[in-house]
């Protein structure tokens, strides 16, 4: 019989599960929506587990016989944040191998299959590899958003909120964005500083830009932004890698013009992107579902 094998992808908030149901072979699998996630750096992993256990192990007993679970987990290109996962995953399902994995080796799998090309993540945050032959080339070290991640959600919305409170950002961006209830610049850094997670605070004004994308000022921000992502790129891969791109992440999907416009000034084509890897994720570990 096929052995029940569970895959997942977590990022810091959510979390999406699929697995592979049926002992007869076929590949059919459930795809179960968004669950908590955990921040394997500094997240609450008891709280992730007893979230886990709630909303996803009692309404799928049958999870418990899983032999292997394979996750992707945002940051665990690192060890010791792959290992905090994995510890975290373990408990949960103690019959299963646990193996970790990297959310851009995830993105890679899922965008390229067993092909080739430039992956990148652009979301709240930014991460880029060149996949071949089932690996990744890592010449970009992930910064953060403090001190890097050109192009995420977090960046456009720092660069975002800055003009806004020096008071440059145009009237009629700002009045169709806010309204009457303009931030104020006590609100604005307590709100940002006093978050869980400032990035993801500065990544959320990002969602407020879909409303006014077309104005000249917002256009040109986003043009910008993308076109620092696009530098850093050219500074760290090589031109032959540089010819193909694909995305993963939310800012990716939301902005996908910009983005495009961005990258073909260089010369890049963008040929895919998607809001949420799972799906291609499915297809690569448990092939195309059962008909």
């Amino acid at each position: 019989m096929r052995p029940l094998r569970l895959l997942a992808d977590i990022g810091g908030t959510s979390s999406r599960w699929a697995w592979s149901p049926a002992l007869d072979g076929s590949a059919s699998f459930v795809y179960d929506g968004e669950l908590p996630g955990l921040n394997p750096l500094h997240g609450d992993v008891a709280a992730f587990q007893a979230a886990l256990r709630t909303r996803l192990l009692q309404q799928h007993a049958e999870l418990d016989a899983a032999e292997h679970v394979q996750l992707y987990g945002a940051g665990c290109g690192d060890v010791a944040r792959a290992d905090r996962l994995r510890q975290a995953i373990a408990p949960l399902f103690p019959k299963a191998f646990v193996e970790v994995e990297s959310d851009l080796l995830g993105a890679a799998r899922s965008l390229f299959g067993e092909g080739q090309g430039l992956v990148l993540i652009v979301g709240t945050g930014m991460n880029a590899g060149y996949f071949a032959n089932g690996g990744l080339h890592l010449p970009m070290p992930s910064l953060g958003y403090l001190l890097g991640d050109e192009g995420s959600g977090a960046d456009i919305g720092r660069h975002f909120l800055r003009e806004l409170l020096y008071g440059t950002v145009p009237d009629k961006v700002v009045q169709q964005i806010y309204g009457e209830e303009r931030p104020t610049v006590a609100g604005t850094l307590a709100r940002i500083h006093g978050a869980p997670s400032p990035a993801r605070e500065l990544a959320m004004v990002v969602q407020r830009l879909t409303q006014v994308r077309d104005h000249p000022w917002v256009h040109a921000l986003l043009l910008s932004r993308f076109t620092a992502l696009v530098e850093r790129l050219q500074g760290a891969f090589r031109a032959e890698e540089l010819r193909e791109a694909r995305a993963s992440g939310s800012v990716a999907a939301a902005f996908r013009v910009e983005l495009e416009e961005a990258l073909a000034r260089a010369q890049i084509g963008l040929t895919e992107v998607v809001w949420d890897p799972m799906p291609g994720l499915v297809r690569h570990h448990f092939g195309p579902p059962a008909r």
